[in-house]
Order: structure tokens, then C-alpha cells, then sequence
């Protein structure tokens, strides 16, 4: 046995990417996305054709970004979905644009969006999760949503109190950033594990819904450490590792935490929050600018 076949066994497994032939070859039970992820996939010569035909389908009278119009930026998302979703058993992240996260009017509206277009392409919305950064504008915005039957996954997860909010507002699914925690806190076990075995620990106190996805991590061990999270999200540069890692004994986990102080994540979550949502945006500017140049450098 392999260490993905080991995986599959415990958790759900989210590829965080969108390769289409990586997705095509394997039997992911769902996905991941963010604006760095999809420009990456543009760049993939697997999109070429299917890319210059939607192309050659823009109105020049269309907004190419926007929050609340319809926008050519927010149908090529959701055409990448449709190209996707076929290989995917369970659900797909699409996220919403980064300098929207802390306003709470403009998330409610663009995710409704989403979800428009979804069922314009034909895409059933129990197929999708509207993936929010974790402010609290954003936990307050997917707990409205729920309300009118679309469900969310909280990103940018760092702290206990953004978990305790997600919690509360029944939500969906919540994605800690394992590696970024364990970046900032040096610890002599680690400390983005721990981080989410005592989310995991705080869940099943109190009998809470909300499912736990892994993500961002730094290496196997992270990953094998928190195999029994509800979903784990992992980037294709492992993938491999854990195909070609053989395994020939059962593995057991602990899930539990260490005690640790976790006040120190708490200080420091607004800043990795923030630098998150910077880097996310930063990386829809250049997909937009990506898409502009592609607009008027096409030949029709």
C-alpha cells in the first residue's frame, strides 16, 4: 500500500490545483482553487484550444473584472469549472476575488454570482463551495449565505477564535493553513499540526458540524499527521511522493494535542491573514492582466 491509498482510507482527498490532465488521470474526491492556481492552469498547454475558442467569444462591451456585474473574468471561472467538475466525485472551491473579503454586502453579492453562473453552465450548486478568506465580514457573509442553501469553505484559517466564529455560523467546511502556521511559530513538534488536532479536539467537545481541510503544508509528515481530517487538500508537488511512498504496516495517528499556548497564533493571525489576502490578490491582478493581454492579442 502507498502512503495516497493509506490516505484515501481515512479522508477525503482535494487535489489544490487545476491541472486538467492531472485531474483527469486521478480520482480526486474534490478540488481547490485560488486565482494563482487557475492563471497557472491558463499557462497550461492542456487549456490552449478550449482557452482560444472562449476567447475568441469576448465582447469587447463586457466588463473584463468586476464585483458585482457579470464579468468576462467571473464566466471563464466557471468555465474552468465546467471543464473540471466532470473528474471531481464531490465538491469544487471557487473563490472569490480577494479585495472583496472584508466587505460583507459585496461577498454576499459575488458569490450569488457564482452560484448564477454555476446553474447557467449547468453546474448543481450542491457541486460547489464558495471559498472566503476568514475575516469576519467573511464567516459573517457564508453564515448568511447558508441561509439560501450555498455552502462555503473559510480559508486562511489561524486562529481559534476565527474557528470558534466558523463553528458557531454552521459552516460548511474551514481550510488551516498548516504550513504557514508551522512557518511563524517554531516549536519543537509542529505546530500547524497542532494547531488543527486541537480545532479537530475543540469540534468533537462540543459536537460541532463544520468539516475540517487540511491545507497548505510543508512536507509527508504533515500530511500523514492529520489524515484523519475530513478533507485534506494537498499541492501535485507531493502527489508523486505519496504514490511512490510504499507502506507495509498500519500507521497510527494520534489526534490529539500537545498543550501548547495558543495565544501567540492569536496575535499574529491578523497578520497572516492579511499577507494572505495580499498574496491572493496580487495573483488575481496578474491573472486579469493575463486575460487582457490574451483579449487583444487574439486573432479572430
Amino acid at each position: 500500500m502507498n502512503l495516497l491509498s493509506f490516505l484515501k482510507k481515512n479522508s477525503k482527498i482535494s487535489i489544490d490545483s487545476a491541472d486538467l490532465n492531472l485531474i483527469k488521470k486521478y480520482d480526486f474526491d474534490s478540488l481547490t482553487s485560488n486565482p494563482s492556481l487557475i492563471l497557472n492552469a491558463l499557462l497550461n498547454k492542456s487549456y490552449n484550444f478550449i482557452l482560444k475558442n472562449f476567447l475568441l467569444n469576448f465582447n469587447k462591451k463586457n466588463l473584463l473584472d468586476s464585483d458585482e456585474n457579470i464579468s468576462f473574468y467571473d464566466k471563464l471561472l466557471i468555465f474552468i469549472a465546467c471543464n473540471l467538475i466532470k473528474f471531481i466525485k464531490d465538491k469544487i472551491s471557487i473563490e472569490i476575488p480577494a479585495r472583496i473579503s472584508y466587505n460583507y454586502n459585496k461577498i454576499i453579492i459575488y458569490s450569488q454570482k457564482i452560484i448564477y453562473l454555476c446553474n447557467l453552465f449547468g453546474i448543481e450548486k450542491n457541486k460547489i463551495l464558495i471559498k472566503i478568506p476568514a475575516t469576519d465580514s467573511g464567516i459573517k457573509a457564508a453564515g448568511k449565505l447558508k441561509l439560501f442553501g450555498i455552502e462555503c469553505n473559510i480559508t486562511l484559517i489561524f486562529d481559534m477564535n476565527q474557528v470558534k466564529k466558523c463553528f458557531e455560523n454552521g459552516i460548511f467546511i474551514i481550510s488551516p493553513f498548516v504550513g504557514r502556521i508551522s512557518d511563524s511559530l517554531f516549536c519543537f513538534y509542529d505546530s500547524g499540526v497542532n494547531f488543527v488536532k486541537n480545532i479537530f479536539y475543540y469540534k468533537e467537545s462540543f459536537n460541532f458540524k463544520t468539516k475540517i481541510m487540511a491545507a497548505s503544508f510543508r512536507n509527508l509528515n504533515q500530511i500523514i499527521n492529520l489524515s484523519f481530517c475530513d478533507y485534506i487538500t494537498i499541492s501535485p508537488i507531493f502527489f508523486d511522493k505519496l504514490i511512490n511512498t510504499k507502506i507495509n504496516f498500519n500507521i497510527i495517528i494520534n489526534k490529539y494535542p500537545i498543550n501548547f499556548n495558543l495565544n501567540y497564533l492569536n496575535s499574529i493571525s491578523s497578520k497572516l491573514l492579511l499577507n494572505g489576502i495580499n498574496q491572493f490578490e496580487k495573483d488575481h491582478n496578474k491573472l486579469i492582466n493575463l486575460l487582457s493581454f490574451l483579449i487583444n492579442n487574439i486573432k479572430h
